[in-house]
């Protein structure tokens, strides 16, 4: 029995399955051809061979799309986005099925299914949304970042190998993001100089004023830097000692302000914190988000987005930073900032100070009160209550 095509199918997934096909073929065959195995695809979806399939593609493809816009709110696209961002390849798959046209819509915040999938790390959800005719490339929202720059970001290491699997280019700061320092090394001439275009995605970054800064950044520096930052963040060793030898600014503000070193502590890499302190970044400098110093952003920011794994693992290789006051901010001014009652338990549990007042003299329990989070206000007064 043959699959069906979707209604919009994608050129370059059919290639990536055939080149599949053919690794599985020279298993059994080392001979094997190209040619054999995209005539077993084109019969596996019904035609008589690849020339047939691929002229039908290619058919599709100049007919322009007739379906209506499709609203951020219509109730298929929000059953299909959570369900990408659950994992859930099978509703994924069912739902496409029914709505093709779905694979490329936008929901409210300007997320597509493959943006929507990173959330999940599913490899199956991924494959799902491209054989479907998701489009890698497109652009989260109003921000700079493609669906492999956002798994990359996100720290989806599987979705993204997928997406590079079925064609997708890693540029600078994706390679970085994922460890891969070949393709890291290849964004620098033999003189050692960033080649043009090195970087076509990056961070999230705004203006003192609150305007987008340009993604990539647009020097040869800041794009070093913010490779660096990525790199930082999720813990590359070897990556971050090759891009300092090629002098990235250490006070370069990446996302949320942060500085690599900021993101270094966040990534939690020990290795990687010594290598940037050892090259001269500075420990006291704060990042304009949540004005912390580097240490106490590697918790504070966790806390603060409610990653309570993250915070777990932050008070394991180190217990006082559940005391931690930097000046402005601890990590429970932060969790009960954002009203994560499990978060502000947890920091009480491991000792934290529920009478220190950040930079504006206010206590966890004044924030959570301004910010109306009646559960962390509960747990606040409690501990008040019996002091």
């Amino acid at each position: 029995m043959s699959r069906s095509l979707p209604p919009r199918p994608n050129l370059e997934w059919l290639k990536k399955l055939s080149k599949d096909r053919l690794a599985a073929m020279r298993q059994a065959d080392p001979a094997a051809k190209l040619s054999a195995a995209q005539h077993a695809v084109a019969t596996e979806f019904g035609f008589a061979s690849w020339r047939k399939l691929k002229a039908h593609v290619e058919q599709l493809a100049g007919k322009p799309a007739t379906s209506a816009p499709i609203a951020p709110d219509d109730a298929d696209l929000a059953r299909l986005l959570s369900a990408a961002r659950e994992g859930d390849a099978k509703t994924v798959q069912a739902i496409l099925a029914r709505r093709p046209e779905l694979a490329n819509a936008r929901g409210p915040d300007g997320a597509t299914p493959l943006h929507a999938g990173v959330e999940s790390n599913s490899p199956a959800v991924a494959e799902a949304i491209l054989a479907a005719g998701g489009d890698p490339d497109a652009r989260y929202g109003d921000s700079g970042h493609t669906v492999l720059s956002w798994a990359v970001t996100y720290h989806s290491d599987d979705f993204a190998r997928t997406l590079i699997r079925r064609g997708a280019k890693p540029d600078l700061f994706c390679a970085a993001g994922l460890g891969e320092l070949d393709h890291v090394r290849a964004a620098f001439d033999a003189a050692g100089r960033l080649i043009p275009n090195a970087s076509l995605t990056g961070s999230s970054r705004l203006a003192a004023d609150g305007m987008r800064l340009p993604c990539p950044p647009a020097s040869a520096t800041e794009q070093i830097s913010d490779a660096l930052y990525i790199a930082s963040r999720n813990a590359h060793v070897e990556v971050v000692r090759f891009l300092l030898q090629h002098a990235p600014d250490l006070s370069f503000n990446a996302y949320m302000g942060g500085t690599p070193l900021h993101w270094a502590y966040f990534g939690g890499s020990r290795a990687v914190i010594d290598l940037l302190l050892k090259a001269g970044a500075d420990p006291n400098n704060r990042e304009n988000s949540l004005h912390c110093t580097p240490r106490a952003f590697g918790i504070c920011a966790p806390a603060n987005w409610g990653f309570g794994e993250l915070v777990v693992r932050r008070l394991m290789e180190d217990p006082t930073l559940a005391t931690l006051q930097d000046g402005w901010t601890t990590p429970l001014h932060e969790a009960a900032r954002s009203g994560n009652a499990s978060i502000v338990q947890l920091l009480l549990a491991a000792g934290a100070d529920a009478a220190l007042r950040d930079g504006n003299g206010k206590t966890p329990l004044d924030i959570a009160t301004e910010k109306a989070h009646s559960d962390v206000v509960r747990l606040l007064e409690s501990v008040r209550a019996g002091s």
